[in-house]
């Protein structure tokens, strides 16, 4: 091969690297585009029905930073489109602590709960997902419908709490809500109890009239899931 035929193959192997590397870059920066507009997607997703609920001010941040990456991990489950097919729906993202004081991130959980809010409908459809926190591995999905019954009431609420907390045999606060932390998200009523030894929370539908989401934590310690059932 002369000089001039070394100094084409040069130039050609030359440009095929260029073109390569230029098409790598252009992979990755579509490929980052297309991450970015899934992402933006599942944010305005999330924002039109969704609802961060934090158990203290010091998870709140943390359950506001990744609310849309853990509702984008449910929302195309079979689970979650039985409820998203209604007209109107909620969707609560919550990470619960079963320990405090030295918090666990390997034994805490992303719970995501999907309800139907059913103003003029006779059936209320409910769907709730546990995820690890860490990895955000699917650990499992329930879902359930309820007859809707009349709307209750904050007091009506309180009052089937009180009775599920009484159930707890570690007395999970003495069975006393405070009125003033419950909260209307959707269609669910939320409270939370700071636990001093064991605290908790407890999430009754206002639709169902029933308990949906209960689980406890134990400072330094593990509390469990009482509802749903494991």
């Amino acid at each position: 091969m002369g000089k001039l035929g070394f100094f084409l193959s040069v130039i050609m192997i030359s440009v095929a690297v260029a073109s390569l590397i230029t098409n790598v870059h252009l992979y990755i920066v579509n490929k980052q585009l297309n991450d970015e507009l899934q992402q933006t997607v599942a944010d305005i997703e999330f924002q039109m029905c969704g609802y961060v609920y934090a158990f203290d001010p010091w998870f709140e941040n943390e359950t506001q930073k990744h609310a849309s990456t853990v509702w984008k991990e449910v929302k195309d489950l079979d689970e979650a489109k039985l409820v998203i097919s209604e007209d109107v729906f909620s969707v609560i993202v919550y990470l619960h602590p079963y320990s405090v004081g030295m918090f666990n991130p390997s034994t805490a959980e992303w719970i995501v709960i999907i309800s139907s809010i059913s103003e003029t409908l006779n059936e209320t459809k409910i769907a709730i997902f546990r995820l690890d926190y860490q990895t955000l591995f699917l650990k499992k999905a329930y879902t359930s419908s309820y007859s809707v019954n009349d709307k209750l009431s904050l007091e009506e609420s309180i009052t089937i709490m009180e009775e599920e907390m009484t159930k707890d045999p570690y007395g999970s606060g003495g069975g006393s809500v405070n009125s003033e932390k419950v909260k209307l998200l959707g269609g669910n009523y939320v409270y939370s109890y700071p636990a001093g030894d064991f605290g908790g929370t407890i999430i009754v539908n206002r639709y169902a009239g029933v308990t949906i989401f209960y689980a406890t934590t134990v400072w330094d310690g593990a509390g469990r899931l009482i509802i749903p059932e494991e």
